[in-house]
């Protein structure tokens, strides 16, 4: 039980500091800026496998609509919070990162069978090890 309210309680903490990052005026202020598009790609490519530890049992395309509209939702946020802007090319950057870290997982789970325990472990779902058929 407590593997479970840890996975959904770091999963919920990153979505706290994006969303802080994502809608204060001067997040260069928190941490340093290196590249925009690749911290936007990176970070969701970890709020992908965040999200996957946290929910499990979500199909991946859930756990992708969630963070995609989440990502579009911080970015409408910021047109209405000067000097922050509305960016297209960052909800790309953030949809690329959401579709590699989904993929991580996925490859994670099908070819590495501790991961896949894991990722499952206190669920009442049943991972396949690999190589099984039912």
């Amino acid at each position: 039980m407590l593997w479970r309210l840890l996975c959904v309680a770091q999963f919920y903490s990153v979505l706290a500091i994006y969303t802080y990052l994502g809608l204060t005026p001067h997040p260069e202020n928190s941490v340093p800026v290196f590249n925009d598009l690749l911290m936007h790609f990176a970070g969701y490519a970890v709020a992908a496998i965040s999200i996957s530890f946290a929910r499990p049992a979500w199909p991946i395309w859930q756990r992708a609509a969630f963070l995609i509209v989440y990502s579009i939702a911080i970015e409408i946020g910021q047109y209405f919070n000067p000097p922050r802007t509305f960016s297209g090319m960052d909800v790309l950057a953030n949809g690329g990162g959401i579709l590699l870290g989904l993929m991580i997982v996925v490859l994670l789970e099908k070819t590495i069978s501790p991961f896949a325990r894991l990722l499952y472990w206190k669920t009442n779902m049943q991972h396949k090890s690999p190589g099984t058929e039912t």
